[in-house]
């Protein structure tokens, strides 16, 4: 990380401590506090700030602070529609085209994701996650969709309570499973609604 520019060293710290939630409830932090916290000059912290304000992560405004930017109830539910949306239509077009390649790469994601529940390590199976959801739109190469997808995932991605989170994840991971089968067999159809009842079943939780 030390080889990156300082805004982009900048943009990566603060970006974390807004995704992993380190601002807590205050939802507000200031140049002044980045400054003293991250040991940085106060030109990379504000190219951070500019950069994270256009991602619509943060809000400057003059003389207050920099305030961090939550999404409301119907911004959350629209990207999570917009969400299914991208994802149901990269499998539509990449769909006829998986190999037994494509399946054993999926499967051993899907066999991390397993290992990782019964270390309790949910941050790591988060990343799994992540894989293999952008697994789909990675073969399809579409950049846009990409972006649009990582957008969306770090606003809104849902994080179960911690007292019933292994349940809700060993379900997931029983989805992803239950697709990739039905994939397999080209029951596509299935295949559909099983992709459109893991995204809302997130959808519902979070909202």
């Amino acid at each position: 990380m030390k080889d990156k520019p300082l805004s982009q060293q900048a943009y990566t710290a603060i970006k974390h401590k807004i995704l992993s939630k380190q601002f807590g409830e205050e939802s507000y932090t200031s140049e002044n506090s980045l400054v003293e916290e991250l040991g940085m000059s106060r030109t990379p912290i504000r190219e951070a700030l500019y950069q994270l304000q256009n991602e619509g992560l943060v809000k400057i405004i003059p003389r207050k602070g920099v305030f961090i930017q939550k999404l409301s109830l119907k911004e959350t539910r629209d990207n999570y529609d917009l969400r299914l949306a991208i994802e149901s239509h990269a499998i539509k077009l990449v769909r006829e085209y998986l190999t037994d390649e494509h399946f054993s790469i999926l499967k051993t994601i899907i066999e991390r994701q397993d290992e990782l529940l019964k270390k309790n390590d949910y941050q790591g199976w988060i990343k799994e996650d992540e894989r293999f959801h952008r697994f789909f739109l990675e073969l399809l190469d579409n950049s846009v969709f990409l972006d649009l997808a990582d957008n969306i995932r770090q606003r809104v991605y849902f994080q179960p309570d911690p007292i019933y989170r292994n349940e809700y994840y060993h379900e997931s991971t029983r989805q992803h499973q239950q697709l990739v089968e039905q994939l397999k067999a080209k029951e596509f159809t299935l295949a559909e609604e099983t992709l459109t009842e893991h995204i809302l079943r997130g959808k519902r939780n979070y909202v």
